[in-house]
């Protein structure tokens, strides 16, 4: 679902688009009536939320629709761009943290770590969240890791319980959070793993 499609959206996307076409029937949804079409007749593997559009007022519908789809056995991943909203529509106490770039590694004690294959670890500069609990954290910061920056001089990475992708049940369902904002081509692998391709 893309209801605030940049123009950029396209280009940006295009590798996690192109994987996605290539493991599943893809759909993009950039209208709220699709959106609330599509899921009423068919059965998604997971729906991929790209931008803030979809917590606008006049979208409430399709927000709900999503909510339940979770709640009711589907997967729902978020990008970044959504503070407050994680408490406010789905109940969990999420809120932005740092935003840094690190290397982060797979939490193997993730509750659904093991029911798809996710890479081990990699780069991101990303939005972490804090609030969330261990098992929900998919990549964490490990001990003595640093940022990672090519501008600013490296610092240590304080706070290991912020998290720049996270992986819930939420009901019967999941719901995904990947904060990274470079869009690099691992975050891409995660969301595909996430939709269970």
């Amino acid at each position: 679902m893309s209801f605030d499609k940049k123009s950029y959206f396209d280009e940006i996307f295009k590798p996690l688009l192109q994987t996605l076409a290539s493991k599943a029937r893809f759909q993009q949804a950039t209208k709220p009536k699709a959106a609330l079409f599509y899921p009423s007749n068919n059965t998604p593997t997971a729906i991929i939320v790209t931008d803030s559009g979809i917590v606008k007022s006049k979208h409430s519908a399709v927000l709900e629709k999503a909510i339940s789809y979770a709640r009711h056995g589907g997967t729902v991943i978020f990008r970044d761009e959504l503070n407050q909203f994680f408490h406010s529509h789905w109940d969990l106490p999420w809120e932005f943290g740092d935003y840094q770039r690190t290397t982060v590694y797979i939490n193997p004690h993730a509750r659904l770590v093991h029911k798809v294959r996710f890479p081990a670890a990699y780069s991101q500069k990303a939005v972490f969240l804090r609030n969330v609990p261990a098992d929900a954290a998919l990549y964490l910061p490990i001990e003595d890791l640093v940022t990672e920056s090519l501008v600013f001089p490296s610092r240590p990475v304080t706070n290991r319980m912020h998290m720049p992708v996270a992986f819930a049940a939420v009901g019967e369902g999941s719901l995904g959070y990947v904060g990274d904002t470079n869009t690099e081509e691992a975050s891409y692998a995660v969301i595909v793993a996430m939709c269970r391709l």
